[in-house]
């Protein structure tokens, strides 16, 4: 009975200091969840107080909001929510690839506080690594965008694209050598392959085409490209393949590559789709070239006039872009190889090659040089068995822009004798050497002098 009275008189006396400290943690809470809310409503108005010191002006500013709710409302459609998909990318050896991350950035908050990183997982031997734009060969925008400026094989795999530990798309990245394609002209497009519908094995191939490319001329008459890719997919996603079944098919909703590694190798050779190539649709265009800009009339809220800019200036409170720097880089490559130089641009239709400065004609480079130099229809620049007299600046532009120079050296590769006698001649030397030395250092090295 005494002991149930102390217990008692123990719980009056600390229920207060219970309560207070319980209230206290309440409105801390609350404090939390209004600061949290308003970080969260942070208008314009704040927005231009806290990021005075950004150099934008109001009208930028509520540009870069515009953007930010557009992009929420895309992103929040049904049909743009599929979860775990999976996109399939063919890339060839050397092409530029942009994988975009379809994720919307308030213009407020930087990208760590979002916690938005990009992750792969290589074919070859299944490691998983953290990309980050100090990894070589790959650049990441401000928009989160990957870029992989020369893809080779070792990057083949799957890009995650991570936001909050949850996958915010999902790319699975083949690189080939060589696809095989077939040119048809726009006027001829009844040569083009149709569908075809393999039912004893659930498949269906087709072609997936890409927009059209840009006109490669201007105020003349120019080519334009349209790319179309081999694609496979099932026809009833509730059933097997046969003979081999690829369950994974399912997470792909826009079919996979007809050379893709997802496809087992009975699937990729069965006819209609091994023997299926790739299209390339060329057309002829013409496009005027850009001129300059007319004047711009600047007024303020009453309408009056208050400065002219004539074409190709800015005005003062709008900080102008500065054009991209060209790229410069060297390469060597030994004489009778076969040297491929890409452009590091994603303008497909544009790009046009010179050495020097002399322009490189892509319909009559292949002609004149008997098929040793010729252009792609990647717009990579091939040059086959390289010559001593090959070594030149090579300067590739996207319409007007200059975006790279490649200085391609060529040299004399060493003789395979000689480089096996130096091999074999160094290995010997090492290996008589150092124990003659240390012989000859134990027997006629002088003898230390004792102290007396």
């Amino acid at each position: 009975m005494d002991s149930c009275m102390y217990c008692l008189c123990f719980l009056v006396i600390i229920s207060p200091f219970v309560a207070y400290n319980a209230q206290k943690a309440l409105d801390m809470s609350s404090n939390d969840s209004q600061i949290l809310r308003r970080k969260r409503a942070l208008g314009l108005s704040d927005f231009n107080k806290l990021q005075g010191n950004w150099k934008y002006s109001k009208g930028e500013i509520e540009q870069m909001f515009e953007d930010y709710y557009k992009c929420l409302n895309e992103y929040n459609k049904r049909e743009n929510r599929i979860n775990e998909a999976i996109t399939a990318i063919l890339a060839l050896e050397g092409q530029r690839v942009e994988l975009k991350c379809p994720t919307c950035l308030r213009p407020d908050q930087d990208t760590k506080e979002n916690r938005l990183f990009w992750q792969r997982v290589r074919n070859a031997d299944a490691s998983t690594t953290h990309i980050s734009s100090k990894t070589k060969g790959i650049k990441i925008d401000k928009d989160l965008t990957l870029v992989l400026e020369s893809v080779d094989i070792s990057d083949a795999g799957q890009y995650y694209c991570v936001k909050d530990g949850d996958s915010e798309v999902i790319y699975q990245v083949d690189v080939l050598f060589n696809e095989p394609q077939r040119t048809v002209s726009e006027n001829k497009t009844l040569e083009l392959l149709p569908a075809q519908k393999l039912v004893d094995h659930n498949v269906k191939v087709f072609t997936h085409w890409s927009e059209w490319g840009e006109c490669d001329q201007c105020d003349k008459n120019g080519r334009r490209l349209k790319f179309g890719t081999c694609m496979v997919e099932k026809i009833d996603r509730n059933k097997p393949i046969v003979p081999i079944d690829i369950p994974i098919m399912t997470l792909y909703p826009s079919g996979v590559p007809c050379r893709s590694t997802i496809l087992s190798r009975v699937i990729s050779h069965l006819p209609g789709i091994g023997d299926r190539k790739s299209e390339v649709l060329q057309g002829y265009c013409y496009q005027p070239c850009p001129t300059t800009p007319p004047p711009i009339e600047v007024t303020d809220a009453s309408g009056k006039v208050v400065e002219i800019i004539e074409g190709g200036y800015h005005p003062i409170d709008k900080k102008p872009e500065l054009p991209p720097m060209v790229k410069r880089d060297v390469k060597h490559f030994a004489t009778g190889s076969h040297a491929k130089i890409s452009c590091p641009t994603s303008d497909k239709g544009k790009v046009r090659w010179q050495r020097g400065e002399r322009p490189i004609n892509p319909a009559t480079i292949r002609r004149q040089t008997k098929g040793r130099v010729f252009i792609d229809k990647l717009n990579r620049l091939h040059i086959r068995k390289l010559r001593i007299r090959d070594s030149a600046p090579y300067s590739c532009w996207a319409w007007r822009r200059h975006v790279a120079t490649i200085k391609v050296i060529a040299y004399e590769p060493m003789n395979e004798d000689i480089k096996h006698y130096i091999t074999y001649g160094g290995l010997v030397i090492t290996i008589v050497g150092i124990p003659l030395f240390c012989f000859c250092k134990l027997c006629f090295g002088k003898p230390k002098r004792r102290k007396r």
